[in-house]
C-alpha cells in the first residue's frame, strides 16, 4: 500500500528535497503557501485545511468564488490564503488545463507520494572496506539491508535509494534516501545527526547518519 501525505510537514519536506524545477512543484509550493496563512492555529492536517478552505470560500472551489470574498477587517489571512489558492487554480490551469480544485490536490499528493514510497529520511551512509568487515562486493541503489538504531534492540528492513549514483563500493561514502519498514515501532524516536549502522544477518557492513528527518511520524519532539 501506498504511503500517504496527510500533514503539512511531510509534504514540506517532500517538495524541500525536490531538486527538480517542474509545475507540479511550484503547485505544492502554492498549495504549501496557502497552509501556512490559513488562520485555524496549528492546522497541519491536509484534509481539514482543504475542508475549512472549502466551507469558508464555497464549493466548488473556483478562482471566481475566491475572488468574491472581501477584505472585512478580520479576514486578512483568509484572503491571503485564497489568493495563493487562487494562483495554483489559475497555473494548473494554463500548464495542465485542470481547475478542479480536488482534482489538482489529489495530483499533487500522488506525485509526491510515489517519492514517499521511498524515503522516511535522508542519510550519509558510510560502506566499510572488507578488510573492516563489510562487504567484498558494491551495492546497487535499492538494496535493503538491516537498520540498527542505538536506542532499540529491534532491527528493521532500510531501503537505500543512492542520491545522484547507482553504485556504492566498499570503502565509500554517499547520500541516500532511506525506507525503513518499522515506521510504527520508531515513532517519534528519530533526529538529524542520530547515528545507526547497517547489517547483512549479525555483521555491521556500514555506519549512517540521519541528515534529514522527511516522515514527521519518525522525528522526535523537541525537548
Amino acid at each position: 500500500m501506498q504511503d500517504k501525505v496527510e500533514t503539512y510537514s511531510t509534504l514540506y519536506n517532500l517538495v524541500d528535497i525536490d531538486k527538480k524545477d517542474h509545475k507540479l512543484k511550484e503547485l505544492a509550493e502554492l498549495f504549501l503557501n496557502a497552509m501556512t496563512d490559513w488562520p485555524t492555529y496549528n492546522q497541519t492536517e491536509i484534509s481539514k485545511f482543504v475542508s475549512e478552505l472549502k466551507d469558508y470560500f464555497g464549493t466548488p472551489l473556483t478562482i471566481e468564488k475566491i475572488a468574491s470574498r472581501q477584505f472585512n477587517g478580520g479576514n486578512a489571512w483568509q484572503i491571503e490564503s485564497g489568493s495563493s489558492i487562487a494562483d495554483l487554480i489559475d497555473l494548473s490551469t494554463r500548464f495542465y488545463n485542470e481547475a478542479n480544485f480536488d482534482t489538482i490536490v489529489k495530483n499533487i499528493l500522488n506525485y509526491y507520494e510515489q517519492e514517499f514510497s521511498k524515503v522516511d529520511f535522508i542519510a550519509e551512509l558510510h560502506y566499510l572496506t572488507h578488510e573492516q568487515g563489510g562487504r567484498q562486493t558494491p551495492a546497487t541503489s535499492g538494496y535493503r539491508p538491516q537498520v540498527k538504531f542505538p536506542f532499540a534492540t529491534m532491527e528493521t528492513s532500510g531501503q537505500q535509494t543512492f542520491i545522484g549514483k547507482d553504485i556504492a563500493y566498499p570503502g565509500e561514502t554517499i547520500n541516500a534516501k532511506i525506507k525503513i519498514h518499522a515506521v510504527e515501532y520508531f515513532a517519534h524516536a528519530l533526529y538529524e545527526n542520530l547515528e545507526f549502522e547497517f547489517r547483512e544477518g549479525p555483521r555491521v557492513i556500514g555506519h549512517g547518519i540521519i541528515k534529514q528527518i522527511v516522515n514527521e511520524k519518525l522525528e522526535k519532539a523537541s525537548s
